[in-house]
């Protein structure tokens, strides 16, 4: 019996020689690609080797990151060890003069005194870390243990305000304090680690006099950016007292105010000699490392989620439609969301229409009128857009353009290639809907307001010059007719 094998030219034996074929593309495919991962684990390894060597050596390794810098002369006022019952007094000061500083608070403070927390992040000031009980001993004699004692504090703040923050300042300073390692992997786990640049000398001894702390800030240094290190934990009476002097002086030297943000270039102190010894081997800095870097990843991954819920919601009300009245007829209604503080209506009468809103769509926010920007900017005629990756609401009004900046907290204004910031404006992004102080608006649009007063269960504001740019395209088919 014989056994005769097909001809080359037979359709199995075709089949046969391209199996044979893509086996072994496959083979080398899956061969080239372990050998692409060996290699590139072994240039991670590589890379992660070198960087323990120059952080054993004392040399700082940072990521690319870009910053900011401020248009004008900036002071940051910042306060550590607290909230404490003199933080109140500290915040009804900043609240009088309108301006905004940096809270850098302990963990077993805010467990003490959660409601001033609370009332610091209501009012617009920036919050950092500042470790849970500033115990030196315990923070410095290894990174584990400051590295712990952050993310406890930050549950804190988590659970009690809702806010995760990204600033940190190390109790008594970097220096001497703050080895390469520290900056590192706190650098790695997207932390920014602000020192000062004036230092109050409140700390210095018990019950620093008022006059000495005012004397010590006005020595400097000053420059563009300033950093001013104050206390506001138990024990600094003193530096309550002097801190309406410390503002006057800095508006006298023509400074704006403003909260520390994850955008302004961090401060820090040189390296010096560590007061309390310690090592670090390969192991644990792989280790801490690896810890730090999950730790950006999930703050990201938290980042990105409330974003996208904060931009559901802004879509969802970004075309909320306005009260707006054509002689004394309703053209739309109103939006929603309870922002309910007076019991009356508010009538701004703009031209030829009318923006009318009920007490639950305005507010009443340290003596001035905040009011949806949407409706008052569509009413004049201008155009409004939300960009929910940027958090930023442009309107257009004439040749201004105006730039509500979240992200940034600024408000910046472009008007014929002139480019002019405000940080830390008066706005608020509340449920959807940006909030802006109706007289400061009109005034950065070259608009007044005149009459306004309580007229038959309304509260009615006039606006006390002709609107330059108020329903242009009315304006422009009445004086130039097709």
């Amino acid at each position: 019996m014989s056994c005769c094998l097909p001809a080359r030219s037979h359709p199995y034996f075709k089949g046969l020689v391209l199996a044979c074929l893509l086996f072994c593309l496959a083979a080398l495919f899956l061969i080239s690609n372990r050998v692409y991962a060996e290699a590139e684990s072994e240039n991670v390894e590589h890379d992660s080797h070198e960087v323990y060597l120059k952080l054993k050596k004392g040399e700082r390794v940072w990521k690319d990151k870009l910053y900011a810098a401020p248009q004008q002369p900036t002071v940051y006022l910042t306060f550590d060890d607290g909230p404490s019952k003199l933080t109140g007094q500290v915040l009804d000061i900043l609240q009088k003069e309108d301006i905004k500083a940096t809270f850098f608070v302990l963990g077993k403070q805010v467990e003490a005194y959660p409601d001033l927390l609370k009332r610091a992040v209501a009012e617009g000031h920036a919050i950092g870390n500042h470790t849970y009980n500033h115990v030196y001993g315990e923070l410095y004699k290894g990174f584990s243990t400051f590295w712990e004692q952050i993310g406890r504090t930050e549950d804190i703040l988590a659970e009690t305000a809702g806010i995760r923050p990204s600033l940190i300042r190390a109790p008594g300073g970097t220096f001497g304090n703050f080895d390469a390692f520290y900056f590192y992997y706190l650098d790695q786990a997207g932390y920014e680690v602000h020192d000062w640049h004036i230092d109050s000398g409140d700390s210095k001894r018990v019950g620093v006099p008022s006059a000495e702390i005012i004397q010590t800030v006005r020595k400097g240094p000053f420059g563009d950016e300033v950093i001013v290190l104050m206390h506001d934990g138990t024990g600094h009476e003193q530096t309550v007292k002097a801190l309406p002097e410390i503002i006057r002086m800095f508006k006298e030297k023509g400074y704006t105010f403003a909260a520390l943000q994850p955008s302004v270039k961090p401060m820090h102190f040189a390296v010096g000699s560590l007061k309390q010894s310690r090592t670090m081997g390969e192991a644990m800095y792989e280790k801490l490392s690896a810890e730090a870097r999950q730790h950006e990843l999930t703050m990201e991954s938290l980042e990105q989620s409330k974003q996208s819920q904060q931009a559901a919601a802004d879509e969802m009300t970004s075309a909320s439609s306005l009260s707006i009245t054509e002689g004394g007829r309703p053209i739309s209604s109103s939006m929603g969301g309870d922002h309910s503080q007076l019991s009356v209506p508010l009538e701004v009468f703009l031209g030829r229409k009318s923006l009318m809103l009920d007490s639950e769509h305005y507010r009443l926010k340290e003596g001035q009128y905040q009011v949806p920007l949407r409706q008052l900017m569509e009413s004049l005629g201008a155009t409004v857009e939300w960009r929910g990756e940027q958090r930023t609401a442009i309107a257009h009004y004439g040749p201004q353009t105006l730039e509500y900046d979240f992200a940034r907290q600024e408000l910046r204004i472009r008007q014929y290639g002139i480019l002019t910031t405000i940080h830390l404006p008066q706005m608020e992004l509340k449920d959807g809907t940006v909030y802006v102080p109706l007289r400061g608006t009109l005034d950065k649009l070259g608009i007044g307001i005149g009459v306004y007063g309580l007229d038959d269960g309304v509260m009615k504001v006039h606006v006390d010059r002709k609107l330059r740019f108020l329903n242009m395209r009315e304006h422009l088919s009445t004086t130039y007719p097709h």
